[in-house]
């Protein structure tokens, strides 16, 4: 590629003239963000394609502006661009900031953002050097869950900061719809307005360009650019996958039968295929964030390895768009939604079957949690009884006080067989802070 022609590509991704950044709306992570600026470590924000990465990036650029730094010393690399595919390698970005460093910002600090960076082969050298110089600052993203662990851990461990990215929160759907929540009489005035909404995160997820786009046909085919975009580009390409029906038929089963216990083996034998196929799709579709799983919860970690998995999904509106759907399964997407707000700060999530049956086990201040889930009608006996016996059974095998019970428009403390038992509506859980 000649110099000119590369330098045209790296204007068009970057800010250095008069162009203005875009406005845009707020995530609740950045403040967080801002802690680590000035920070010698690098930054990694990994997560779901899509989820608003690059749009974190610009407002971590609009708030390095606020302090000062000239948009000059801010140096954007996108490596999904199609010009560089050809030539991704970790000498391409020394090439890359040669040229830039000669005709924009010879000798000044530079504030490396660098997008999708696991498209370049053995970046991590890169990125250790850099943070061993620790001249300049690094921004990443990556839509790999191996940033996290493999890829990162062979050479910069211990040197970097990394968050997690997820799509918009319920929290910050409301936040961008602008409906107050803040207090109980913000809660109570606008209660219908935000259960409406909470319908909507149900159905269409919150993707930040679906949570802002009005047409349901204009809904359902970016998910199907999405969906497309994970399984292909961030699976079957970088994984070199060959059998790319099985890929998707397990990507499909996984996400139609969310919030459910399955086994390996069961799903071998559905597709006839082997188990290790299986766990080796099934990590892939992990890495690419489009599913999580919680363990069943057992002090013996060969218990959990060999126990059935409950599977869940990065989000609803895919889910719903190509998962088989066989009700309004809102029991099912109730629980898919609070197991991504647990998700938000718990990183592993597990679930309960011994003598009684219990969604979710968390740990907080040094004591288990049990954790129900139900949006059926408690005032029947037969299912207020079937939650409640659930709950009891994981809070006494786990020597717990305390337990939660989410509901659909329930709210109550009560003391049953010595155990404190909260009963809160779901829209009202997913605004909780932690």
């Amino acid at each position: 590629m000649e110099q000119d022609r590369i330098f045209e590509t790296l204007v068009r991704w970057n800010y250095w003239g008069k162009k203005p950044l875009p406005s845009l709306k707020d995530r609740m992570l950045l403040q967080t963000i801002h802690n680590f600026i000035d920070d010698k470590l690098p930054i990694i924000l990994s997560g779901v394609r899509r989820s608003g990465k690059s749009s974190i990036f610009l407002l971590l650029i609009s708030e390095l502006q606020k302090r000062g730094v000239d948009t000059k010393q801010i140096f954007i690399l996108n490596f999904e661009e199609p010009q560089f595919s050809t030539s991704l390698s970790p000498t391409f970005i020394d090439d890359l900031v040669m040229l830039y460093k000669r005709r924009i910002n010879p000798d000044k600090k530079i504030y490396y953002f660098l997008d999708e960076i696991q498209n370049v082969p053995e970046w991590q050298r890169w990125v250790r050097r850099e943070a061993d110089l620790k001249d300049h600052k690094v921004f990443i993203t990556g839509s790999s869950a191996k940033l996290l662990s493999s890829e990162i851990s062979t050479l910069i461990t211990g040197r970097y900061i990394q968050f997690t990215v997820f799509p918009l929160s319920f929290m910050e759907i409301l936040n961008w719809n602008s409906i107050s929540h803040s207090n109980e009489l913000e809660k109570t005035e606008n209660k219908s307005l935000i259960i409406n909404k909470l319908f909507h995160y149900l159905q269409w997820g919150g993707f930040p360009e679906i949570v802002l786009s009005e047409s349901d046909e204009r809904k359902k085919r970016i998910l199907s650019q999405y969906f497309s975009d994970i399984l292909y580009r961030d699976i079957v390409y970088r994984h070199q996958i060959r059998d790319v029906k099985l890929l998707e038929g397990i990507a499909h089963y996984c996400i139609t039968y969310i919030s459910s216990l399955h086994s390996f083996n069961r799903i071998s034998n559905i597709f006839d295929t082997s188990i290790d196929n299986v766990r080796r799709y099934f990590s892939f579709l992990q890495e690419a964030f489009l599913i999580y799983n919680a363990n069943k919860f057992s002090f013996k970690l060969s218990e959990q390895k060999r126990s059935p998995k409950k599977i869940f999904t990065i989000d609803s509106g895919i889910r719903n768009q190509y998962g088989f759907r066989f009700s309004r399964d809102s029991g099912k997407l109730a629980e898919n939604a609070v197991a991504l707000k647990l998700l938000y700060d718990i990183p592993d999530l597990f679930y309960f079957t011994n003598g009684g049956e219990c969604d979710f086990v968390i740990q907080s201040d040094k004591q288990f949690i049990p954790i129900q889930v139900t949006m059926d009608n408690l005032n029947e006996e037969k299912i207020r009884s079937r939650e409640i016996k659930g709950l009891l059974s994981a809070a006494h095998y786990l020597k717990s006080s305390t337990g939660l019970i989410i509901t659909d428009d329930y709210e109550q403390i009560e003391m049953i067989d010595n155990l404190r038992i909260k009963f809160i509506p779901l829209w009202k859980f997913l605004l909780q802070k932690s």
